[in-house]
């Protein structure tokens, strides 16, 4: 929710149908945002590390995009950005012009639900494993590119 804080990016966001996501609390009306998005065929936009990272190793991710794929049955499409940690450094209040690299994925289907009829602790746990993974390989091709330039 720290983008919705400055206005400049609060009309910018909320006009491209952004909605802030409360950190550090379960956020059920996010979640419920997130949901009739899906439910409805639109596409979603997740970064599902919760914040900008630093560093070149993609760390331990939020369950929030694995829970909603697996109760869903919709797939991931993973995308890597390189570059992109010059542009907005944490604590900065502008955007650098800086030359960055996106590299998308090919799309991480959810595993099938159980006989219960819902993906489990264990799959999605498993699901977001495989995402930190692929997210992890895009990221070093996105900066390999970058550094190429």
């Amino acid at each position: 929710d720290s983008m919705w804080k400055l206005r400049l990016s609060d009309w910018f966001f909320t006009s491209m149908g952004g909605f802030p996501v409360h950190r550090g609390t379960p956020d059920r009306d996010a979640l419920q945002s997130c949901e009739r998005l899906l439910a409805d065929g639109q596409a979603l936009v997740i970064f599902p590390e919760g914040t900008r990272r630093r560093g070149p190793v993609v760390d331990e991710l939020f369950e929030g995009p694995a829970y909603l794929a697996g109760k869903l049955q919709v797939p991931i499409v993973p995308v890597g950005i390189g570059g992109s940690e010059g542009a907005m450094p944490k604590g900065s209040r502008g955007i650098r012009p800086v030359k960055i690299s996106i590299v998308v994925g090919e799309p991480i289907r959810p595993p099938l639900p159980t006989e219960s009829g819902r993906v489990g602790r264990k799959g999605v746990r498993a699901l977001t494993e495989q995402l930190r993974q692929r997210l992890q390989d895009l990221f070093d091709e996105a900066q390999a590119e970058v550094a190429g330039r």
